[in-house]
Formats: structure tokens, sequence, C-alpha cells
């Protein structure tokens, strides 16, 4: 299987990125407090989402092995997803950032199905450690405000 990552699927995945980065880059540098709290929340917002769509991808995978132990692992990240949009923005910013780290290890250790090609998991690995490199760097910049 080739390992390398079609066009179509390489900007779209990295167009992903724009929605993090752009509220990430906003949060840390915008004049106005409400503003950069507005941004926060939509940074949360948008990486929850996101979150939720990962665990529909491992749903997709579970299905080729219906069995409990796979569809539960499956839908945990839109359960964790949905609790992070009601805490405290920065505790999901730093939650959302871990649990983003453990998935992307999980599925690129064992990979969620084998008749996927790999290039995914390339890209996975890519994608997830982009988005857990956002998370920390909002997060120490939030916290360095004080």
């Amino acid at each position: 299987m080739s390992r390398q990552i079609p066009a179509p699927a390489a900007w779209l995945g990295g167009a992903g990125l724009i929605p993090f980065a752009l509220a990430a880059l906003l949060a840390m540098i915008a004049d106005d407090a409400e503003l950069r709290a507005l941004a926060l929340r939509a940074f949360v917002a948008y990486s929850a989402v996101i979150l939720a769509f990962l665990g529909g991808v491992r749903w997709g995978a579970a299905l080729g092995e219906v069995s409990w132990r796979p569809l539960t692992l499956s839908v945990l990240p839109s359960l964790f997803a949905c609790a992070c949009l009601l805490i405290d923005p920065l505790d999901a910013v730093q939650i959302l950032g871990l649990l983003y780290a453990a998935l992307g290890v999980f599925d690129v250790m064992r990979r969620p199905a084998p008749e996927w090609p790999a290039w995914f998991m390339k890209l996975r690995a890519r994608l997830s450690g982009a988005v857990v490199v956002m998370h920390l760097v909002l997060f120490l910049a939030w916290t360095g405000q004080g």
C-alpha cells in the first residue's frame, strides 16, 4: 500500500487545521478581553467537533467487527468532547489536547481498520501532532496572560 497521501486528503486535512490556528491566534493576540474569550470558546467548540468526528471515524472502522469494545471506544471521543463544552474553556483546552494525543497515539499504534491505506495513518499522525501542539501553545500563551 502506498504511503503517499493523496492530494485531496492532504489539502482537506490541512484546511481542517485553519480554524484551530485562527481561533488560537485570535485568543492569544486580540486586544479585547471579550474577543479573546470568544476565540478561546470557538477553539474549544471546533476542537470538540473534530474530536467527535474522529470518534465517528473509529465507529466506521469498528463496523467490520461489530462488538462492544470497538464500538464503545468509538463513542467515547464524542462523549468527552461534549463534556468539554460544559467546563471552563481553559480546562477544556488541556483535556482536549490530551485526548487528541492519546487518540492519535492509540490510532497510529493500533491501526483501527486493517483495510485502511497506510497514507491515512500517516496523515492522522501529522494532523494529530499539529492539533496537540496548537492546544499546548494556546494553553501556555493563555496562562501566561494571567
